[in-house]
């Protein structure tokens, strides 16, 4: 149990409130919702396990993780995000903007030298997410390019320390010339797209505009460019939503990797497919894919006759590899006749859209996921297209190959990896398909000049990869405790700073939300980076417990007291 001292202000709260893209009270069945997502706080009480371990006591301060994870899922060993895990405050309802909170030991840490309490309380969400971002999604390599979206506060203004201190060259996209400019003085360079005189849009979905959306986009890469010595970047972090991730996909070199987290312009992600090619056998290399696992190969869709040359590799180079293979088909005869090959035991099974149509009348196969009204202004109508896309696409279709894959440690036939086509856009649908947080989605023919689409929370909050012949894109969520402990080593050493923090009195904290609703919090704090709220701090500045002790001792009040 933990005494809340002062607790972060964050987007997650916007999106609990707002419910988009959900409503949290779906997905729990309690009746208030408290968020808040880390801060600072004391110990309280604790279980016997930590008093046996003996690394917290009763009295300490510590700064607090939002993450929580299954620690009995025999997964925490490969990485604790890949169990039950989930963020206290946004998918549970008993976050930190409350006096007393419920913490696991993994949760609490000791708080960096030098800080005083609401910079340790301010960080870790934003931080914590940069910081995977980096060197676990991307693992950034000093002297590489990267470009960071709305570089100048919150999460990308963290992102930007992080890679500086790698030792990387940093661009920044900001949407004015004074971000800029403070982009520049920190040491990195800038673009600043409100001058780029170009559009950041979804790309139209009608095929007859995609080059002149890809030749629109001309000079913010010339002013890339500019800012790179002449190149495109090697690496890039995206967060601000469906606007401007085509334009930073577009930003990629050849064999560039792109990372996203949030979507706060909207979740309808699109990108216009690069140039080159790789056998099947090279592709799943890349996917590391592991005897035992399944594969999901898509097959036909425009091929000459039966055979579907591409496809029938990956088949045969995912046998090879020792994976359970399922084939979903177009037309009954390719079923039948991929059926008729002799895999044996490798090819589980094999199921034809067509047949799926027979079976289910509503099904529906669209030639590229539906476009979703905006979220904001038609959130009713945005949660129905959502809705429908996965009652009448992703379903059936789920349904039917869960059969095929489904085993004892699988009971919902998930692969772990999709053989796509790049001939068709069904990305939205393999990125629900294939498991969460190491599924890998894979592309072998060339994509370039064509459009991609896919629902973004499906990739970035349950972390799946989409692996092309010249690209990568990869979703990323928040932090494990382990990431934390290595972002606290980095403040400890000096290498990056905490920024300003602005401490809000508690009856701010609507007024903070509704500023970072309108992005326009750091206007909102006085010129400060981020927000924390305050529940008992008597005043700013405090570094440690004897100071905070003495300062509730010489409060008149003693506030929270």
């Amino acid at each position: 149990m933990v005494y809340v001292l002062a607790s972060e202000v964050n987007y997650n709260d916007v999106w609990a409130l707002t419910g988009i893209p959900i409503s949290l009270f779906d997905e729990h069945d309690e009746d208030v919702h408290v968020t808040g997502s880390g801060g600072v706080g004391m110990v309280v009480r604790m279980g016997e396990a930590l008093q046996a371990q003996g690394r917290l006591a009763v009295g300490d301060l510590v700064a607090v993780y939002s993450g929580v994870s299954d620690l009995l899922d025999p997964e925490a060993g490969a990485d604790p995000m890949f169990t039950d895990f989930h963020i206290q405050g946004y998918q549970s309802p008993d976050g930190s903007h409350q006096q007393f909170m419920l913490a696991d030991g993994p949760q609490l840490f000791p708080l960096p030298p030098g800080l005083a309490l609401e910079e340790a309380g301010s960080y870790m969400l934003a931080a914590g997410t940069g910081y995977r971002a980096l060197f676990t999604a991307l693992d950034v390599q000093p002297g590489k390019r990267l470009l960071v979206e709305g570089a100048a506060g919150g999460t990308g203004a963290w992102t930007v320390e992080l890679a500086l201190a790698r030792r990387m060259k940093v661009t920044g996209m900001v949407s004015s010339e004074r971000r800029a400019a403070a982009i520049r003085a920190r040491g990195a360079g800038a673009v600043d797209r409100s001058v780029a005189e170009v559009a950041f849009t979804r790309i139209p979905a009608d095929p007859a505009q995609w080059a002149a959306w890809e030749e629109a986009g001309r000079p913010y890469l010339d002013a890339l460019r500019a800012a790179n010595g002449g190149n495109l970047v090697d690496y890039a972090v995206s967060h601000a939503g469906e606007t401007t991730f085509p334009r930073t996909f577009q930003s990629l070199a050849d064999g560039g990797a792109l990372t996203f987290f949030g979507a706060s312009s909207g979740y309808h992600m699109t990108f216009l497919g690069k140039p080159g090619a790789a056998e099947p056998a090279e592709m799943l290399r890349r996917a590391r894919l592991r005897p035992g696992e399944a594969v999901l190969v898509f097959y036909g869709a425009g091929a000459v006759g039966l055979r579907d040359d591409m496809a029938l590799s990956a088949i045969e180079a995912a046998r090879e590899s020792g994976a359970r293979v399922c084939v979903v088909t177009d037309r009954d005869s390719e079923r039948d006749f991929v059926l008729s090959l002799g895999y044996g035991e490798a090819l589980a099974g094999a199921v034809s859209l067509a047949e799926i149509m027979r079976r289910v009348p509503h099904f529906d196969w669209p030639d590229t996921m539906p476009d979703l009204p905006d979220p904001q202004r038609e959130t009713a109508a945005f949660k129905e297209a959502v809705r429908l896309f996965t009652e009448d696409t992703f379903k059936p279709l789920g349904q039917a190959v869960g059969r095929i894959l489904r085993a004892a440690d699988n009971p919902r036939g998930m692969p772990d990896v999709v053989v796509e086509r790049a001939r068709r856009d069904t990305l939205a649908v393999s990125t629900m398909l294939v498991k969460p947080h190491t599924g890998r989605v894979v592309y072998c023919g060339d994509m370039s000049g064509r459009r991609y689409s896919f629902y973004a929370p499906q990739v970035w909050m349950r972390q799946r990869r989409i692996l092309m012949p010249s690209a990568t894109i990869v979703g990323t969520h928040l932090s494990n405790a382990a990431e934390i402990a290595g972002l606290n080593r980095v403040i400890a050493s000096g290498a990056v700073r905490v920024p300003t923090t602005y401490l809000g009195d508690w009856d701010e904290l609507p007024t903070l939300h509704q500023a970072m609703w309108e992005n326009r919090l750091p206007e909102a704090t006085g010129g400060a980076a981020k927000a924390v709220v305050n529940h008992a701090l008597p005043e700013t500045g405090l570094t440690s417990r004897d100071e905070l002790l003495i300062a509730w001792a010489g409060s008149a009040t003693g506030k929270g007291q």
